[in-house]
């Protein structure tokens, strides 16, 4: 990364935490968990303990539940904002809050929400299963998906549980190798008993489960109106279990989930969530020196300089409209997540990253 666009990374993300730190009166009147989720991991790679030991302390006496999960209320996981969460990727929060703790040293409370964690894993496909019922407490057993799998997986190895991790990333590795049309789709969920989820292509674009864009990309659609990030997701898990275990076939999953970002139209770099691909591809960088990976990261790191409001936020591109219609829990939801990718780009593409 030359020292313009590092230079410009420093003032983007320092905007961001600005806007946090301006907001934290009313960011602190929320009680759905929504708007605190990626701050432990956020708090933890910028390196500010102050704030790293209050999201810690916010965890254990606000959200961690007594079976081990983190939600806004014993019945109640949250997301009021963006209800489709909870729906379709229950542990994809749960996911973050862990590789936060764990990144922060507050290992016993990720302990707690590890082993809540490791209930959702499939013993026959070793990915994990993305729905919760939490009146019962039983886990949805009929479908399993990318999202929720790599969430969990990044999990995994942050815990240091590494055999778990590599059956939830052979998992990714059996999805992908099932892609039936790979130069077109990417179908990114698998029904338990029947296989992968291909038929999402009815009139409304509409699944037994959900819309369409929550469970695939094609290169049919505009990427403006796609879920990008689901891309970079499973690239970032498969990175960084490639560095666990120098398995060639997790490094080589992570590219071709790069390939088929690249197939997608121009609008793939304006999508607020490519910023996931941006922090896989940085990573990707970091193991192998090619410098299309690298190049890709930048390309995506400039646009999030350049998309981000004079206030210090970001407008979610899956929402459209203005900075000010977002509500506070997404606004303060992309400002955290963008910023701590940020950080962890800047150190992937330091001048040292692709070195070794």
């Amino acid at each position: 990364m030359n020292q313009e666009l590092f230079r410009r990374g420093q003032e983007t993300i320092a905007q961001g935490i600005g806007w946090l730190g301006r907001h934290h009166d009313q960011i602190s009147h929320t009680q759905d968990l929504s708007a605190y989720y990626k701050a432990p991991y956020l708090y933890a790679t910028l390196g500010d303990p102050v704030r790293a030991r209050y999201c810690a302390d916010l965890m254990q006496t606000r959200y961690l539940q007594q079976d081990g999960d983190f939600r806004t209320g014993p019945q109640q996981k949250g997301w009021a904002d963006a209800p489709v969460m909870p729906a379709t990727w229950y542990i994809y929060p749960t996911g973050w809050i862990i590789v936060g703790l764990r990144k922060m040293g507050a290992y016993g409370i990720a302990k707690r929400g590890i082993q809540f964690v490791r209930r959702f894993q499939s013993p026959e496909l070793g990915g994990f299963f993305s729905r919760f019922d939490v009146k019962s407490g039983q886990v949805d057993r009929r479908y399993v998906d990318s999202s929720s799998t790599s969430a969990a997986g990044l999990a995994l190895l942050a815990s240091g549980l590494v055999e778990e991790a590599i059956q939830a990333g052979d998992f990714i590795l059996r999805l992908l190798e099932a892609q039936p049309d790979p130069e077109r789709h990417c179908y990114l969920s698998w029904q338990a008993g029947a296989g992968l989820m291909t038929d999402l292509w009815d009139a409304q674009g509409r699944s037994p489960i959900g819309e369409r864009r929550l469970f695939a990309l094609s290169t049919d659609v505009d990427p403006l109106q796609q879920l990008t990030w689901l891309a970079g997701k499973s690239m970032k898990f498969l990175s960084k279990l490639y560095d666990q275990t120098s398995d060639r076939r997790y490094l080589d999953g992570a590219i071709q989930l790069f390939e088929f970002f690249h197939r997608l139209d121009e609008g793939r770099w304006r999508n607020t969530g490519s910023c996931k691909v941006m922090w896989a591809s940085a990573e990707l960088y970091r193991h192998t020196g090619e410098l299309r990976f690298a190049q890709t990261a930048e390309r995506i790191f400039d646009t999030l300089c350049q998309a981000q409001q004079p206030s210090g936020c970001w407008v979610h591109t899956a929402r459209g409209g203005r900075p000010e219609d977002q509500p506070l829990t997404i606004s303060v939801d992309i400002v955290q997540e963008l910023c701590a990718e940020m950080l962890d780009t800047m150190f992937d593409l330091s001048p040292t990253a692709g070195s070794n």
